[in-house]
């Protein structure tokens, strides 16, 4: 019977080194995989962590952004309210003016924004804010941290409610948007196009040396400008400018073409898919226009530029000096203690002042109230931001009705 062969020492601990290289391996391959998997977890838990906190976070920041818009709301009743007060009393309009309070708009002009820390310094006051506070919000925007934790402990007018203890911060800002030009108005334009009141309006906006200057370097026209919003909105599929061709040719001729809408704006935003009013041309001139409101320009609140526009149309200014020089009549005339509350005022003081006489249309087409109002609120909860854009339409009652909302 054959005897089983015995290894020597010297092969015995060779293999035994064999085996235990490779024991080593098989270790070092579990940590590392442990390591990976503990690493993975904990960063997929992070990343959920992190997700949930922000989804949390955007979900107080749109609702705070909400109350801001609600808050609004009411700001606009009572402004409606008080100017309603204010117009049918000269006395009162006189002396509020004289501060540089409008009489139609008197708290959007005494309040140009509303924030979280306006209403905690305020309420927690009582309405008789301190200087510190007072230096705080002009440089800050918010209240001391003294004012919020009191606020926060239920000591506000609001009692026990804490109706200020949340977390993050809100800011409103009101605009009128009859202190505009509304083009949505074109789209039942007298014909000829340059027969109509909204185009004469716009062509007066885009004139002056440096608008027309501004318009010959980019081979632009105010007519086809002009032109093409009414064709936009108007019912029809002609050229408005006169020019008798079919409207929708150069959105045919697009990379991704689409047709003329021939209905009503939606929002400011839609202006931009407008012929020629993409880019620089909306920039330059889009906050002087909406799609809200009436044809009427309200002259109490617009902008140095829209009320230039108003003395070409109706005044027969041409040049921009004129305007200039006008501009700064009107608000020599208020510093002076007279007040502009009225389009008759206007009329009064430019003749006073300039010897201007305004053409009968410049009543038709002016007015002294707003109607509809862009409000938008930002609410903000650590690093996470939401705007809320409302356009409230107070034409039927001063509660308003939303006709335009927006959340980014």
């Amino acid at each position: 019977m054959a005897r089983p062969r015995l290894l020597s020492a010297s092969r015995r601990t060779r293999a035994r080194r064999s085996r235990g290289g490779i024991a080593l391996l098989v270790v070092i391959a579990a940590i590392m995989f442990l390591t990976v998997l503990v690493t993975d977890i904990d960063f997929s838990s992070r990343v959920r962590f992190v997700a949930a906190a922000h989804t949390r976070d955007a979900s107080q920041a749109y609702w705070i952004a909400n109350s801001g818009i609600s808050l609004s709301r009411l700001v606009l009743m009572g402004n409606k309210q008080i100017g309603k007060m204010l117009t049918s009393n000269k006395d009162y309009c006189v002396m509020v003016s004289a501060m540089g309070i409008s009489c139609t708009d008197p708290l959007i002009s005494y309040l140009p924004f509303i924030n979280t820390g306006m209403m905690r310094s305020m309420l927690v006051a009582g309405g008789d804010v301190d200087d510190e506070d007072v230096d705080q919000l002009l440089t800050t925007g918010q209240a001391t941290e003294a004012t919020t934790e009191e606020s926060r402990e239920g000591s506000s007018r609001f009692g026990k409610k804490n109706f200020l203890d949340f977390t993050g911060d809100f800011t409103t800002v009101i605009e009128g948007e009859d202190c505009k030009i509304n083009i949505s108005a074109l789209s039942s334009h007298k014909e000829p196009l340059i027969d109509d009141s909204v185009y004469k309006t716009m062509d007066a906006l885009m004139s002056g040396e440096e608008n027309e200057q501004w318009l010959r370097e980019r081979d632009l026209t105010e007519l086809e400008l002009i032109g093409n919003l009414a064709d936009w909105v108007d019912a029809d599929n002609t050229v408005a400018s006169g020019q008798g061709s079919y409207e929708d040719n150069y959105y045919n001729g697009l990379t991704s073409p689409y047709l003329a809408k021939n209905a009503p704006f939606d929002s400011t935003e839609e202006i931009r898919l407008v012929e020629g009013w993409q880019d620089n041309v909306y920039e330059r001139w889009g906050d002087k226009i909406t799609i809200y409101g009436g044809k009427k320009v309200n002259i109490t609140c617009a902008d140095p530029d829209v009320l230039g526009m108003m003395l070409r149309a109706y005044g027969g200014l041409t040049t921009d000096a004129q305007v200039d020089e006008a501009i700064t009549a009107l608000n020599q005339w208020k510093l002076d203690g007279n007040v502009i509350a009225t389009c008759p005022n206007f009329q009064t003081a430019l003749t006073e002042q300039k010897g201007i006489t305004l053409s009968s249309d410049f009543l038709t087409n002016c007015t002294n109230k707003n109607t509809v109002y862009t409000v938008v609120s930002t609410g903000v909860v650590g690093s996470v931001q939401v705007k809320i854009t409302a356009v409230i339409d107070q034409t039927k009652s001063d509660a308003g009705r939303v006709k335009y909302w927006r959340v980014e």
